[in-house]
């Protein structure tokens, strides 16, 4: 494309004089000038200075080739328009030689499938989808078509999915495949509830819903305040969050009240145990401290009776043993009291 148009700029130059026949020796000379420093820019990509130059080049010494390269210029700069008005100019201007005739053709039919307006191709996942662009109705998905160029918007539409939109900057000549894929609108979330023992009544938000068990009961996606209550059973009470599109799962065991069917009493055996283990722990240290006051009194009779040296080892091992007796004794009597007054506390205690 850049070899063509630099071929025309060149051929330009020598086509100059053919068409100055009208213009002064000076416009010439400075036409030819615009013109080698239009092709100079052109080439280095300046496209604003080269179109300058032919602009200024074309006004001294008007030619057809300078139209073409005028109408390039504009192309390369995204004008398409106005490169379509210079382009057929130079295409209908009489007498035009049959390279710069190829030239015009060449720059038209460019320039026309750039023009062209732009397709879009657009699927979505459901088919069947509503079309709107720029809010209006054009068909459903699939669907293929011409849209304006710019800066679309793009609405598709589908009874149970939500809304979708898109913007398309659209250009001309370009073709846009798109492919879009629908969600499922909102429809709520599911709440399951169990309960230990079933058959209890179920209310959210202060609404009754049904005895347990209530499986999958469909609500809008929020948090509520979920009751479950049961005669003679305490009433549990809690927040639940149902999430849309989920199933939300509560299982909830209820509490006997007092005296309520499956208010187990508390177990009495405990406290007979403690109380008996205490007991016979009481009486062992009776036993013992017995048996230390019967030391003790033989220690105090050898004593009193005795003068023998040789009976001091007698009478060690009497207080010995009594001291032993009254530890023995101690021990039990305080840990039997203490399992008394459990196996007494558990049985008193309310349940």
């Amino acid at each position: 494309m850049m070899r063509r148009a630099l071929w025309c700029l060149l051929w330009l130059v020598a086509a100059l004089p053919a068409a100055a026949l009208a213009a002064s020796p000076d416009e010439v000379k400075q036409a030819r000038e615009l013109s080698r420093q239009g092709a100079d820019a052109f080439r280095t990509e300046k496209y604003e200075q080269a179109l300058g130059f032919f602009r200024e080049a074309n006004r001294l010494v008007p030619h057809p080739n300078l139209d073409v390269n005028i109408g390039r210029c504009y192309e390369a700069l995204g004008q398409p328009d106005q490169a379509m008005v210079h382009c057929k100019i130079a295409l209908n201007a009489p007498g035009v030689p049959s390279s710069t005739r190829q030239a015009a053709q060449q720059c038209v039919d460019r320039v026309t499938a750039s023009l062209a307006r732009p397709i879009l191709e657009l699927k979505s996942t459901p088919t069947g989808a509503t079309v709107r662009i720029d809010g209006r109705l054009v068909g459903k998905t699939p669907w293929r078509g011409g849209v304006e160029p710019g800066r679309r918007q793009l609405d598709l539409e589908l009874e149970g999915y939500e809304p979708l939109s898109r913007v398309l900057n659209a250009e001309h000549g370009a073709t846009y495949p798109m492919s879009e894929v629908l969600r499922l609108a909102k429809v709520g979330g599911l709440l399951s509830v169990t309960s230990v023992p079933a058959g209890a009544t179920v209310t959210l938000d202060g609404e009754l819903v049904g005895k347990t068990p209530v499986q999958s009961f469909q609500l809008a996606a929020r948090r509520y305040s979920l009751e479950v209550a049961l005669a003679t059973y305490a009433p549990h009470r809690s927040e639940v969050e149902v999430i849309d599109g989920r199933q939300v799962e509560r299982t909830v065991t209820l509490v006997p009240l007092d005296g309520g069917p499956g208010a187990a009493a508390r177990p009495r055996w405990p406290a007979w145990a403690m109380m008996g283990v205490g007991a016979a722990a009481i009486g062992a240290g009776a036993l013992f401290g017995v048996e230390a006051l019967g030391s003790r009194q033989d220690a105090d009779d050898l004593a009193r009776t005795s003068n023998d040296p040789r009976d001091k080892g007698r009478y060690d091992g009497f207080v010995s043993d009594m001291e032993s007796q009254q530890v023995t004794a101690d021990v039990l009597f305080l840990s039997g009291s203490a399992a008394v007054i459990g196996g007494l506390t558990w049985w008193l205690w309310p349940d």
